[in-house]
């Protein structure tokens, strides 16, 4: 496992060893041990100095590296044989650092402001303190902002394709089904918030993007998918019917395939220490069958949690819970409460919930 933040840095030993073992160059032109380089960007620590915009470049971003890991792997599998590979790349995560190069490739763009909290963490890059070098180069590190991270972002996206266009070198994409998740999603300042610890759309949604045989082309599903999914899903396409005792995992194959006579799972939940959610695809209301997906928010208390409305309501009437319920098909952002219009949405979500949480 490779890791960013300052406590796990350098506890995997192949991305400690590979540091240890290169030499960079500084800006003038001095010799630099890379994890020193490296600690000095990431955690301010390291050699004095070391950390400039030519030690600090993609060649030692821990994200870059596992990419190299991976497509090494791709070399080493065997021939002619079915296989699975797993790659983790360590960002986006805080720390939220840019190398020169990827601060760089968001220089003077504009992002969008974070949900009800405009101008908030805000780039150095759109501020203008960022500090350049002799060369006109960006010196790392730029930390934090939405920009940083739209720059791990767009450093991770070209990765992927470099290893999806080493499968494709290989003769093999065809025969290949590339799936593309996230663990968890992250604030990024909507309602003064960061990380990932709230009920809202932005943290408790994550990417999930799927492409290969059998796959429908172009289609985006509304409906609530769960990541834990993935297992019964390559399961599934490996021919495997009978899941170990005690496995929840359902296959997402119905969806990919546009085909719903398959089995699929009829709800999704999530939670995070104070609170629990559930998901559900079901009809708008009794006089419109469209297909919408409500989510229903049970909460120990809504203090303290960031964006949390006015409107939510005790329950049962004398607590200890509270309840929010939101249309995330229409409403994406949580902007509008409906616990005080949809009892009747409510009262079959509720039964949903885990044990213990608001029954």
């Amino acid at each position: 496992r490779v890791a960013k933040d300052a406590d796990e840095l350098f506890k995997n030993e192949a991305y400690r060893t590979y540091l240890n073992g290169i030499t960079v160059k500084k800006d003038d032109g001095t010799d630099i041990n890379a994890r020193q380089a490296y600690k000095g960007c990431f955690i301010g620590k390291g050699a004095p100095d070391g950390c400039d915009a030519t030690s600090f470049q993609n060649e030692i971003y821990p994200d870059d590296f596992v990419r190299d890991k991976a497509i090494e792997l791709l070399h080493r599998k065997p021939a002619g044989k079915p296989w699975f590979m797993q790659v983790n790349f360590p960002g986006p995560h805080p720390p939220i650092v840019s190398t020169s190069r990827m601060a760089a490739s968001v220089m003077e763009r504009q992002w969008p402001d974070p949900i009800n909290n405009p101008g908030f963490m805000r780039c150095p890059q759109q501020t203008q303190k960022f500090k350049l070098n002799n060369q006109g180069q960006i010196l790392p590190p730029q930390i934090d902002g939405r920009c940083n991270y739209a720059a791990e972002l767009e450093n991770l996206d070209a990765l992927m394709f470099s290893i999806v266009k080493h499968v494709e070198e290989m003769g093999e994409l065809d025969n290949t089904i590339v799936i593309v998740a996230g663990d968890h999603g992250e604030n990024l300042g909507d309602n003064g918030a960061s990380g990932k610890g709230m009920p809202w759309h932005a943290a408790v949604s994550t990417p999930l993007f799927i492409m290969g045989p059998g796959v429908r082309h172009g289609r985006v599903h509304e409906g609530p998918v769960s990541t834990l999914d993935l297992g019964g899903t390559w399961l599934d396409y490996a021919g495997v019917s009978n899941m170990a005792p005690g496995m929840t995992t359902s296959s997402l194959r119905s969806i990919l395939a546009q085909d719903m006579s398959l089995p699929r799972r009829p709800h999704v939940s999530s939670g995070y220490l104070e609170w629990r959610t559930v998901i559900k695809e079901m009809p708008t209301s009794p006089e419109d069958p469209t297909l919408t997906s409500y989510k229903l928010i049970c909460a120990k208390s809504p203090k303290g949690m960031k964006g949390a409305p006015k409107s939510a309501t005790p329950f049962p009437p004398e607590g200890p819970w509270h309840i929010m319920l939101y249309d995330v098909t229409r409403d994406p952002d949580d902007l509008l409460p409906l616990e005080q219009f949809r009892p009747d949405v409510i009262a079959e979500l509720l039964p949903l919930l885990p044990e213990g949480w608001c029954r």
